[in-house]
């Protein structure tokens, strides 16, 4: 458990370090990213060293809870809109994706299926409903992520290849979509490359046939035995939406 809050630690730093040096430096999205994964840190720590003491029933609950918190799942969500609003576009990619992994394998590996279901349920909901009323593509990805990491904690119950597979095609949709953005935005006018890849990603993220995000999402919901599963649908269909 130390390593993983160590390499946890590592990878916070070096992605302040990156939101501090990024060409779009916004104090408020850093700090308030430090503060929320300090907190974390503190709580993991802590609920570590009370685990292996004589208040393990007291250091796993807050040592599973600080990891949520990091994760940005619910019901400890609500910063990563925050942060996401005024993030470079390479921070906002790697925050909604690789930012994400290592905590999510850790709570799926020691959570119940029944609490990784309710997760799913809120998350799915949550990401569905909450970005109906964003105007902001960097608003409605962070939405778009909660549905996200609903279908990701999804294939994690089955397996580890499928949930692989669903992250490499989620990360490369999220890293399209925001490469595009960054484009026009630099230009001040949009192109027909940047367009094209706007348009792409966002159909891969929709996860509409013939686009290959459909196909993610059909193979998880076809292994998947849970009824819970539809919760992702619902919240896949509400996210057309936006």
């Amino acid at each position: 458990w130390v390593s993983l809050w160590l390499g946890m630690e590592l990878n916070l730093y070096g992605f302040l370090v990156m939101m501090n040096s990024s060409g779009r430096y916004v104090p408020e999205p850093s700090v308030k990213y430090f503060v929320i994964q300090s907190l974390g840190s503190i709580g993991m720590l802590s609920g570590i060293i009370l685990s292996v003491e004589f208040f393990s029933g007291l250091g796993w609950p807050l040592m599973v809870s600080s990891v949520v918190m990091k994760t940005g799942v619910f019901p400890t969500h609500s910063w990563v809109p925050s942060v996401m609003k005024n993030s470079s576009w390479l921070c906002g990619a790697l925050l909604l994706s690789w930012q994400k992994v290592a905590p999510l394998v850790f709570l799926s590996v020691i959570l119940s299926d029944s609490v990784i279901w309710l997760a799913v349920v809120f998350m799915s909901l949550i990401g569905g409903v909450g970005g109906l009323n964003q105007y902001s593509v960097r608003l409605m990805s962070a939405y778009s992520s909660f549905v996200h990491t609903s279908w990701m904690f999804a294939s994690l119950m089955f397996s580890m290849e499928m949930f692989i597979l669903y992250f490499l095609l989620y990360s490369a949709s999220v890293g399209a979509l925001f490469h595009g953005c960054s484009l026009v935005e630099k230009s001040k006018a949009s192109s027909k490359m940047s367009s094209g890849s706007i348009g792409l990603s966002l159909g891969m993220l929709s996860g509409v046939p013939p686009f290959v995000g459909f196909l993610s999402k059909l193979v998880v919901f076809a292994v998947t035995e849970s009824l819970m599963i539809l919760f992702c649908v619902a919240g896949s269909v509400i996210s057309l939406k936006f």
